[in-house]
């Protein structure tokens, strides 16, 4: 086996090329064909070692979690998920193509003169991390009795192994490197059929693709006023630019949302989200601010409107390089915009600050 000693700029060109071509691929919403789904099952359960196991098919990640749980609770227990295993047996393959570069690329796509940024050329920027957000919102208390239970809800995903199908297509179908077979077959037929798989020894949950998936123009989960998400059963993710959202906020337009609710809202990234979708405008003609001092691209702002117990003041945050707008409350005693800035970075003054970070 020969080692490869460059990528040509017409490689290079190529990467982002695979990596859409599977994109598209991952993000169908076909529905999935059951018949070909078990037939994928049986692929990956036999790359990994393990018996053919009963397959219960769902609607929706809430769906199988509940599916899971009522199996857990009889006399059958979800033992050892599969997942890592799997992902164990790709990830050698992964190295074994690195093993057969006898270089370090340097050109506009790969700056930094190391392998790593090769191996991340190939991930997606705009990860997409389904798995972990439907899991933790609508449903938390599910996921919170699989854990007391011991029971692992990993899952295979063709939306975290994107990069690693581009990967594998673009080394095999481009560069001619050695390659098992196997783990590649395993990669491209859970890409292809599209579908979640919860693995476990004699049990495996698969869940059909949504029926609606919407994203921005920089392929980040987005929606205004519906789903981001949505399955067959209902179950939805509602996204702001990539941020996961409450129902509460999600349901609804932007243009519906209420400057009010920065007020009782604690999590900072709502509260950006907030400020980006009703905008800074409506939000001092609602909130009737008033603005006291600048310092920079920091403006202390006053409240007028008897909205609280005390005055609320707000240290608006233009952010230089992206143009995001941060607000955070500071103590009414603030007097200047400089001095807020203090009182937000522990005491430390703005100027010492940067020359800190």
């Amino acid at each position: 086996m020969s080692l490869i000693e460059k990528l040509t700029p017409q490689h290079e060109a190529l990467i982002p090329v695979y990596r859409e071509k599977w994109r598209k691929i991952a993000l169908s919403t076909e529905r999935i064909n059951r018949d070909k789904a078990a037939e994928v099952v049986e692929t990956v359960y036999l790359f990994a070692g393990k018996k053919l196991p009963q397959i219960i098919f769902c609607n929706s990640p809430y769906q199988a979690i509940t599916e899971m749980l009522l199996l857990n609770s009889s006399q059958n227990k979800l033992e050892n998920n599969l997942v890592d295993s799997v992902e164990d047996l790709i990830e050698h393959q992964l190295q074994d193509f690195w093993k057969q570069l006898s270089f370090n690329p340097i050109s506009l796509v790969f700056r930094e003169n190391n392998l790593d940024n090769l191996e991340s050329a190939f991930r997606q920027e705009n990860t997409l991390n389904l798995l972990g957000r439907v899991l933790s919102i609508n449903q938390s208390e599910l996921v919170w009795q699989l854990w007391s239970n011991n029971v692992t809800a990993q899952a295979i995903y063709s939306f975290d192994w994107i990069d690693i199908a581009a990967t594998f297509d673009f080394f095999i179908s481009e560069i001619d490197c050695y390659y098992d077979h196997k783990v590649y077959q395993v990669v491209e037929q859970v890409l292809v059929a599209g579908m979640m798989i919860f693995p476990f020894e004699g049990f495996c949950f698969i869940c059909d693709r949504p029926l609606h998936l919407r994203f921005d123009n920089q392929n980040r989960l987005h929606a205004e006023g519906e789903p981001a998400i949505e399955y067959a059963d209902g179950f939805s993710l509602y996204s702001y630019h990539g941020v996961t959202l409450p129902e509460k906020y999600g349901k609804l337009h932007p243009q519906q949302w209420q400057a009010q609710w920065l007020l009782t809202e604690d999590n900072a990234e709502l509260r950006r989200v907030l400020i980006q979708g009703i905008g800074y405008a409506r939000i001092c003609q609602e909130l009737q601010a008033i603005e006291l001092d600048t310092w920079r691209e920091y403006t202390l702002l006053k409240i007028a409107a008897d909205v609280d117990a005390e005055p609320i003041y707000l240290l608006k945050m233009t952010c230089p390089s992206t143009g995001f707008i941060h607000a955070l409350r500071v103590p009414p005693d603030m007097t200047s915009a400089h001095q807020a800035i203090c009182w937000v970075n522990w005491g430390i003054a703005p100027e010492e600050f940067a020359i800190q970070t």
